[in-house]
Parts: C-alpha cells; structure tokens; sequence
C-alpha cells in the first residue's frame, strides 16, 4: 500500500471515529436535558404535594430518568426509594391478560370460544374470552352476586373458586348483550384468572411466577395472600403505606385507619385483578421481555393491543387487557392504570417511540396524567413547571380563616402569576374534597367561588349544583344546573338532573 493511500486510509478511520464520538455525545448531552427537564417538573410536582411516590422514564431498552419522592411513610419519616415496592392495582388486570394470551399462542385457549367451554359451570353462553378481556362481557358485579351469600356467610372469605360457584347459582341477568357496550369490571379478570388455572393445571399464582414474574426477572414482584390492606408483616416489608391526601391539609391520612375497606377485601379474597405487589423496574423489565417476544409472540401482543370493536362497529378505546388510545401528539398509546383507597398506578407505553411511563403514589395523586405530561416532555412539548397551587392554599385558608378571607387572599395571589396558578379543575377537585369528607359549608363555597373565577364553564355549575343537590337545597341547585345548560346545551347530565329537580 502506498503512503499516499495509507494515510488516507487512517484519515478515513479518525473521521469515523469523530463521527461516532460526536453523535454519542450528542445522544448523551440531548438524554441529560432530557432528564433535567422531567426532574424540574416532577420536583416541582412533589413541592406543591401533586406528587408523592416514583417515577420510571424509559426508551427502548435504556432508562432515561427514575427518581422517588416522598414518603413511604410518613409516620415514620420512611422515604419512598425506586426498591420501595407498590401495590399496583388494575396494571395487574394486563399481567392477567399477558399469562392468558400465552395460553391462546400454546393453543390452551381461543379468544372467541366462549368461556363456559372451559368452565362447565359458568351460566353465560355467548361471552367469549375475548369479552373478558376487554370488559365488553356485561357481567354483573361480584358485589350484586354476592349479596346473598354474604348474608348467609357473613364471615366467610371469598375466592376465585366460590366466584364461580356463586355467579352459577344466582345467574344473574347479564347488564347488557356480550359485545355491545363497555362497562369495566374487576370479575372479567377473575374469571380470566380461573382460565388460566383451568388450561394450565397450575394455581393463578404458580402460572404467574412461572410464566410472567421469573422470565421477565421481575425478582421484586410477588402476589400477597389477600389483597389490599390485609398484608403479612413480610408482606408489608419495604411496601409504600397508603394515604388519602387532602388539598386543605398537608395531614395525610393513613388508609391503615379504615375499617371498612380491611373488611372488604379480606371477604373478596379474589385474584386476578388488582392485588399484585412490584416495583417500576420490575415493570420496565416486563415490558422488556414482552417487546423482545418472549413471554407473548409480537403478533398477539399486536393483537392485544389494537383497539377492539363493538358489535355495532363502533371502535373502543381497549385492545385486551391494555387501554389503547390515539393522542394527536403522542400517537398511539397503550398500557393500564390502577387505584384504589390512597393509590394511583400507571403503566403507559408509546408503541411508534417505543418509550416507557411508569408512576406509582401513594397519596392517590392522578398517576395516568403525570404520566402523559412525561411523555409530553419527550415529544419536546413545553410542559412549564407549575408553580404554587392556588386552590391548595385557598382551602387550608377558607378552613381556617373563613371565607371573606380567603376570596380576599386568592384574588391577592392570582395578581402574581410568575410563582401561582390557578386552575378550574383544582377548586373543582378542592371542592370535591371538602364535600367527601363532611366539610359542607367549605365545599359549598369553593364551588361556588370556581364559578366566580372560571364564568364560562358549564362544569363549574353543573359541581355547584351537585354540591347544592346533595344539601338538599334543590332551587339553588336547579339554577346552577339551568345554567351549566345555558353553557354547554349538550350536558346531559345536567338535563337529566334537571327533570329530577323539577318533579
């Protein structure tokens, strides 16, 4: 080789490895502001009490940004880490579908066979597995089919096994046609769970380590004996407490305390639906395994995430077992969110980007909205850090102080919009509060003051009726309604409110 075409050879190999080094840094630089960004919003989330728990952000198979706030509890000042583990409510349902969608791809199971093929007992012949899963089935309640039993047995607990003997017995009406309408319900993926046990000849919680929590290396996953707020105390080891969080107080309040929901989910002791227990690592490495075609073929997962249709044609925002929706910016997006008593989850993956939302509180703050608002930030939306919450300060004024001062302190703050917002749905959410927990009067008057700063809502009204309804002071109410009217003509609810007021 000559020296002229060696060298150029060598000339040849620096550039391409200034090429590589400067796209790499680039990558770096353009995933550090990326991260920068998400903290500067979900901190100040976390300041204003709009935010308390962890929060995962990832693409394809990197994390871009993960990062705990709060408490895990707040009693003993035990801060919330990315090992804190969570229960995460309804997500289960799509761990549920994934463990029977294996079983459709081993051909153990067929989506449009219907269910009492597998299940001899089960009173309903025309709901196929394909209902169960995208909650088209028009199954009653457990609670309604339930009532006798409960009557019969009040100390008994209740499993899988006893849901379908009693669905059997009381065969109950269906609410409506499998496949005509949508109507979410916890028992589709009870039965689902009782499939997977059926075909597979394992427990739902055997099937479900074996199949999903080991492939997947989800280590820090497991399934407790009883659901929600019954744990062990192994169970309960370096598992987030539960809180209500109000807006008028920073007390938060410890849903340990409430009976009512202890009783309840110990008597439905069912599974399947909304009682696994994981961390958002955990969840990412599922997602992971699911993408890469390991635990679920790519054309069953792209199956059960493209969104299904109604007998009529009409299309749902629901494949099986995922929400599915179509957002004008994000594009497509799939995934599930959980709640319950003093818990919001979310799981939301963008399928065109291949990035990942997952977000769990432990103080019931809107989980599925703070996970969209990450996504925004990676489509390079301008998603301004919030500032002070206005409607926050305003209810913990109006407790303490009444309301003259606290109308005076809010129109005094509102002037100052560099370090406060106000928002129509956070009075709106305010007023909620005070009405849930026997705060009247405070209620009464936040909604009426939302309507005084947002005039041209009709959801202003239409609240400020509710609340008046609910006090039973029924002609006030009806003018509020008239007006929600007046605003939006198309308010049914209001029209239906309407006729009742008048009777």
């Amino acid at each position: 080789m000559s020296k002229i075409l060696n060298s150029g050879y060598y000339l040849t190999k620096i550039l391409f490895i200034i090429v590589i080094w400067t796209t790499t840094s680039l990558s770096i630089l353009s995933a550090q502001n990326t991260a920068t960004k998400l903290n500067a919003y979900f901190s100040a989330k976390a300041r204003q009490g709009d935010f308390n728990g962890v929060i995962l952000v990832a693409e394809k198979n990197k994390i871009l940004y993960q990062k705990a706030f709060g408490f895990a509890d707040f009693g003993n000042k035990q801060l919330n880490t990315m090992q804190t583990r969570f229960p995460i409510g309804s997500i289960t349902k799509l761990l549920t579908a994934t463990a029977a969608l294996q079983l459709v791809d081993k051909g153990l199971l067929t989506l449009d066979k219907p269910v009492k093929f597998y299940l001899n007992e089960f009173p309903y012949p025309d709901i196929t597995i394909t209902h169960l899963l995208s909650h088209t089935s028009g199954l009653p309640s457990w609670d309604s089919v339930f009532k006798n039993a409960i009557q019969d047995h009040p100390n008994s607990i209740f499993s899988n096994n006893d849901i379908l003997t009693e669905y059997s017995k009381q065969n109950i009406a269906l609410v409506f046609k499998p496949g005509s309408m949508h109507e979410y319900n916890n028992a589709n993926s009870a039965f689902v769970a009782l499939l997977i046990e059926k075909v597979s000849g394992l427990s739902y919680e055997t099937y479900m380590k074996q199949h999903i929590l080991v492939p997947a290396k989800m280590n820090n996953t497991f399934i407790p004996k009883s659901p929600f707020f019954n744990y062990t105390a192994t169970e309960r080891k370096n598992v987030a407490k539960l809180y209500i969080s109000h807006m008028y107080t920073p007390i938060k309040e410890n849903t340990d305390t409430i009976r009512s929901n202890k009783n309840y989910w110990k008597k439905f002791n069912f599974k399947g639906f909304g009682e696994i227990i994981t961390t958002p690592e955990d969840l990412f490495k599922f997602n992971n395994t699911l993408i890469a075609g390991k635990i679920l073929t790519p054309s069953t997962l792209k199956i059960a995430q493209t969104a299904i249709q109604l007998n009529n044609g009409v299309s749902l925002p629901r494949g099986l077992g995922w929400q599915v929706e179509m957002d004008h910016i994000l594009g497509k997006i799939a995934g599930h969110g959980g709640g319950l008593t003093g818990l919001s989850t979310s799981f939301i993956y963008q399928t065109d980007t291949q990035r990942l939302v997952v977000v769990f509180d432990n103080t019931q703050q809107n989980a599925e909205d703070l996970s969209v608002d990450a996504l925004m930030i990676l489509a390079g939306q301008s998603l301004t850090p919030p500032g002070n919450d206005i409607a926050r300060i305003y209810g913990h004024i109006l407790l303490e102080k009444g309301a003259t001062y606290a109308r005076n302190e809010l129109y005094r703050l509102k002037q100052d919009t560099t370090h406060y917002y106000s928002s129509e749905q956070q009075f709106n959410k305010l007023g909620y509060d005070f009405l849930r927990s026997g705060k009247i009067s405070q209620a009464l008057e936040t909604f009426r003051i939302n309507t005084e700063l947002f005039p041209q809502s009709y959801n202003t009204f239409d609240s400020y009726g509710e609340a008046l309804f609910k006090d039973n002071q029924k002609e006030k109410a009806l003018i509020m309604y008239q007006k929600s009217l007046e605003l939006n003509p198309d308010n049914e609810n209001g029209k239906r409110i309407i006729q009742e007021l008048k009777k």
